[in-house]
């Protein structure tokens, strides 16, 4: 978890983004982190209306969902902005 939560911290100084964290007994761990407005910018990523979506991941395993999150970003922006 710390390690996302760094690594995010360093890339939101120069590239905002917006990061939800949630649990529920219900739905487990839920990190979402997506560009507001942005979904045109990037047609071949998901979007929520007119957000970009980088990362949508859940788990019942905080720690996991922290690592897929982590991955997760570090590969949409290898993907969409060529490295981080």
């Amino acid at each position: 978890m710390t390690d996302f939560l760094l690594f995010l911290d360093d890339l939101v100084k120069n590239w905002p983004v917006h990061v939800d964290i949630t649990y529920s007994k219900i739905t487990d761990w839920n990190i979402v982190v997506y560009k507001k407005g942005c979904a045109e910018d990037y047609p071949e990523s998901d979007y929520d209306e007119d957000d970009a979506v980088l990362v949508n991941v859940r788990d019942s395993d905080m720690q996991l969902c922290f690592a897929k999150a982590h991955v997760a970003l570090k590969e949409w922006l290898l993907k969409f902005e060529g490295g981080y």
